[in-house]
């Protein structure tokens, strides 16, 4: 998801060799209230932001890092996958009336 136009969009997409879509013209501030991306103070541009989300697509966490350090890495995704697992595995969610 980029703020940039879709030229610089599209330039970046194919510089990177992206191979899934990319958003683009999206207005930071929108998208900070619906996700919890963070917004650069100051400017209209999101942080880097990487989002684990649950089976049913809904934000477990959003993790931002201006910077290399602190943005989400494979292994710490899969392991908070995993105790996401096992919590969910140990404390099951009750079954609704009728079903």
């Amino acid at each position: 998801m980029s703020v940039d136009d879709k030229a610089t969009s599209e330039t970046l997409a194919a510089k990177l060799r992206l191979s899934f879509p990319v958003g683009f013209g999206a207005n930071a501030d929108d998208i900070a209230a619906v996700t919890g991306a963070y917004v650069a103070e100051g400017s209209a541009y999101l942080q880097s932001t990487g989002f684990v989300l649950d089976r049913q697509g809904r934000i477990l966490t959003a993790v931002y890092s201006s910077g290399a350090i602190g943005r989400l890495v494979p292994d710490d995704v899969i392991g908070f996958v995993r105790y996401v697992e096992s919590q969910r595995e140990a404390h099951p969610a009750p079954a609704m009336q009728g079903q």
